[in-house]
């Protein structure tokens, strides 16, 4: 009769690990494809308090509060601007054929139409080739306008003399003056060395030529062209009663 080997029971010694899948200790980063332990502990919620969502809101209202009027009246300016620095470009080019061709020109900015051009003029053209010629800032027969007319941006108005809302002392850069009467239109003149003159060629008086462009919110750019030539566009600024430059 065969005997059966009894075999004892192993004996699990202090601090010896036991065999067999264990559940990971809290932390505990688990092998790949184990199951996730999840944590419960509220230290894990992320979520805004009320007070913190105030806090937000609140600084944003302060910052909207600040930037929505500078942002407002540049709005307003920014069609103003872009006539006041087209007109100047149009003055700064006739200034510049005058001298590379030699010949007088001049830039006609018409009050009532709120149109402007640059305009060749008859030089040392003689009577015999156009009739007209009888002065070398007269305009030719066929005037011989470049570019064609620019229309001023709806809203904006062209003036020969200060807005009603400028000070009554205040002129933009060397301008020492309004000339009387307001005219319309307004010309400026350039000679075959591009600098400003009158209808005649002669210099310029009260400190060179000036355009105003007033925009519907009654706010004011000036062109000026000093009498040496230089053409700088200004701005208005109602705060300080002052002309700033741009």
């Amino acid at each position: 009769m065969a005997l059966l080997k009894i075999m004892p029971k192993p004996r699990v010694q202090k601090g010896m690990a036991l065999r067999g899948p264990q559940p990971p200790c809290e932390g505990a980063v688990p092998a790949s494809g184990a199951t996730l332990w999840r944590q419960t502990s509220s230290s894990l919620d992320t979520a805004f308090t009320m007070l913190e969502s105030l806090i937000v809101v609140t600084v944003a209202g302060i910052i909207a509060a600040m930037v929505v009027p500078q942002a407002y009246q540049a709005v307003k300016a920014y069609r103003l601007h872009a006539d006041a620095s087209a007109l100047a470009d149009q003055l700064n080019l006739a200034r510049m054929r005058a001298a590379s061709q030699f010949a007088p020109y001049r830039v006609v900015v018409n009050v009532a139409s709120g149109t402007y051009w640059r305009e060749e003029l008859c030089g040392d053209t003689s009577t015999s080739t156009d009739s007209t010629c009888t002065s070398a800032y007269n305009t030719f027969t066929t005037p011989v306008i470049e570019g064609g007319t620019q229309y001023a941006l709806e809203g904006d108005s062209f003036s020969g003399c200060r807005p009603s809302a400028i000070g009554t002392s205040s002129y933009p850069g060397t301008i020492q003056a309004d000339p009387t009467p307001c005219p319309d239109p307004v010309e400026i003149y350039f000679n075959t060395r591009g600098a400003p003159v009158d209808s005649s060629g002669d210099p310029l008086g009260s400190g060179g030529a000036v355009i105003y462009i007033r925009n519907q919110y009654n706010q004011v750019d000036a062109v000026t062209v000093a009498i040496g030539g230089a053409v700088t566009v200004w701005n208005w600024d109602a705060a300080s009663s002052s002309w700033v430059k741009r």
